[in-house]
């Protein structure tokens, strides 16, 4: 009887968790009470009962652990991957701006190796023509003086001659002419040319004959004279010309050396905008890898960042269940207990 009226306690003890536990249930609305509740009924021992309820809030809290986790781990991944984004976005623009810049400087430098290879050009067209004209020159004086020295070698044979002729004639040379103003040698312009002479021998128009050497005498001297100073020119004009093509030919240097310059500055520019561009690739292929990663962390934090503080309020909700479920329990447990005693 004895054993019947324990048993009997024992019962009315575990009915009573049994309702404690279903109205926890209710007030929690938590599965967890329910599976407690039925253990209870089915006849679970209280101990084993607490320490499942103890397994329950480990893993409450285990959970608890990985949501925090979560959430800083989203927090940490999507502030380095704006971070990320803003730098690299930064970088672009910059870039853009430099390749812009740059490209308004290769534009001037292109202008510049062109205007320098025209000018280059009418540089050399200028030294050409200017060849060409001393060449010419060249070739007049040369003709030029060839024609006076023939027209002096003639005039010096002629020279000889006559002198020869009348020295071999023995006649003598007048020593200059008579003047045609001289009324006593005036010739009547109408009157027909003297053609008889007295004496046996013709002795020549003595006068005339001096006058005509002392004239080829003079054209030969004056040509000789025409000579040097021909020479003196083309002597002037080829030092003339030799300043000339000088100052171009330094003009030219100059812009040789200006388009060699700038033609390296070029080349230098342009290696610097390929390494920009580049540069500005890698960034934007970097930015498109951030943006793929924002879209997936976008994915995987938006839960984190929509059911954090409703699943953490669930599990304060069911954690505080669970620590009355357990107090309720141990309360039963105890009342038993004291009861059995």
């Amino acid at each position: 009887m004895q054993v019947k009226s324990v048993s009997s306690r024992s019962h009315s003890y575990r009915l009573k968790a049994y309702n404690a536990l279903k109205l926890l249930a209710l007030k929690y609305t938590d599965r967890h009470m329910g599976k407690l509740a039925v253990a209870v009924k089915m006849g679970g021992h209280f101990d084993k009962i607490i320490a499942m309820i103890d397994q329950m809030i480990g893993s409450l809290r285990k959970e608890e652990s990985e949501d925090i986790a979560h959430r800083d781990r989203c927090q940490g991944s999507q502030g380095k991957n704006a971070n990320d984004m803003a730098d690299l976005n930064h970088d672009i623009e910059k870039s853009a701006a430099e390749l812009e810049r740059m490209g308004d400087s290769e534009t001037e430098l292109k202008a510049t190796v062109k205007s320098l290879e025209e000018q280059i050009g009418e540089t050399k067209t200028n030294l050409d023509e200017l060849l060409q004209m001393r060449n010419q020159e060249s070739e007049e004086f040369k003709q030029a003086l060839k024609d006076d020295a023939d027209a002096v070698d003639l005039m010096a044979k002629a020279i000889v001659s006559l002198s020869k002729f009348y020295k071999d004639n023995k006649i003598p040379l007048a020593l200059a002419q008579k003047k045609k103003e001289d009324p006593k040698y005036a010739v009547d312009e109408d009157k027909a040319p003297e053609t008889s002479f007295s004496g046996g021998d013709y002795g020549g128009r003595k006068g005339e004959s001096g006058g005509i050497i002392g004239i080829l005498e003079m054209l030969k001297e004056d040509t000789e004279n025409e000579m040097k100073t021909s020479r003196a020119d083309d002597a002037s004009a080829q030092a003339d010309y030799a300043k000339q093509r000088g100052a171009l030919e330094e003009t030219l240097n100059a812009q040789t050396n200006s388009k060699v310059a700038a033609e390296q500055e070029l080349a230098g520019l342009q290696e610097d905008i390929a390494d920009s561009e580049e540069f500005k690739d890698s960034k934007a292929s970097d930015l498109a890898e951030e943006q793929k990663l924002e879209a997936s962390l976008g994915k995987d934090c938006a839960w984190v960042e929509a059911n954090f503080d409703s699943r953490r309020e669930k599990r304060k909700t069911e954690t505080d269940g669970l620590v009355e479920a357990k107090n309720a329990l141990a309360g039963v447990g105890q009342d038993d207990d004291d009861e059995l005693m």
